[in-house]
């Protein structure tokens, strides 16, 4: 359940949706073996999670799913860095 900021530096409680971003991130599990060895493995469906940004986090940072590090908050490029690139 989402109760606060997804930033680990932000404890910003969830109150109102109507401020900041809700992220809906998908992350895939691990194939469960099937009963004997000869079966393929059974696929399972991807799990998913919510996360929430609040208002000033959102202006400044964005999540990320990466499959080895989970999760991640990030900082989104400033309109400079993307002009420039």
């Amino acid at each position: 359940m989402l109760n606060k900021c997804a930033s680990p530096s932000c404890s910003t409680p969830l109150v109102y949706l109507r401020d900041g971003k809700i992220f809906r991130m998908e992350q895939p599990q691990e194939p469960q073996p099937a009963g004997n060895s000869v079966q393929p493995k059974k696929a399972l469906p991807a799990r998913v999670e919510h996360f929430w940004l609040c208002g000033p986090c959102s202006a400044e940072m964005t999540l990320v799913c990466d499959r080895t590090a989970g999760v991640r908050v990030i900082r989104k490029k400033s309109k400079q860095q993307r002009a420039a690139s």
